[in-house]
């Protein structure tokens, strides 16, 4: 074999190698990329399950309590939402029992918080907060992981707002 031949099959194995690297590099990304998208679907469902379980509890404490004709400024006061003293995690039972709920989990090993925040909203403006009572609530949760780290996806928010149009 001449200098020429050697020099091909030289050629040849950097091309080789070269393309390895490129392709192995590309494999690391897209893994990486189907981590984090499984990460932030596990946030989301985690987000979920808290708004699932909210809408398993009553609109508020006073319902059943109060006559139809005193709601909805018989409810909960917006600056007193949140458990009472002698209520925790899991056994709110109210929706607004969920205001300032701050809770860690651990699935599959990735850490995720959560935090939970319950307002009361109008409906003609349900992103906007109200200071004073109504026929809606909107809980938003918040899960983060230190595990998610793409700009604008460091966190999963879902909002859902909960209504009262029933009867005592």
């Amino acid at each position: 074999m001449g200098h020429r031949e050697l020099f091909l099959v030289l050629l040849s194995v950097v091309l080789l190698t070269a393309l390895m690297v490129q392709i192995n590099a590309s494999t690391v990304d897209s893994e990486e990329a189907l981590q984090e998208l499984e990460i932030a679907h596990t946030a989301a469902s985690i987000a979920q399950q808290y708004l699932e379980e909210a809408r398993s509890k009553k609109f508020d404490a006073n319902v059943g309590v109060i006559p139809a004709a005193s709601m909805p400024g018989g409810f909960t006061p917006y600056n007193n939402l949140g458990p009472g003293w002698w209520e925790s995690y899991p056994n709110f039972n109210d929706l607004d029992d969920f205001h300032n709920f701050v809770d860690t989990l651990d699935v599959n090993g990735v850490d995720y918080r959560v935090s939970v925040k319950v307002h009361y909203v109008r409906d003609s403006s349900p992103d906007v907060k109200y200071n004073d009572e109504t026929y809606f609530k909107r809980m938003t949760v918040t899960v983060t992981s230190s595990w998610l780290t793409d700009p604008g996806m460091d966190s999963i928010i879902v909002k859902q707002v909960y209504s009262y149009f029933g009867v005592n």
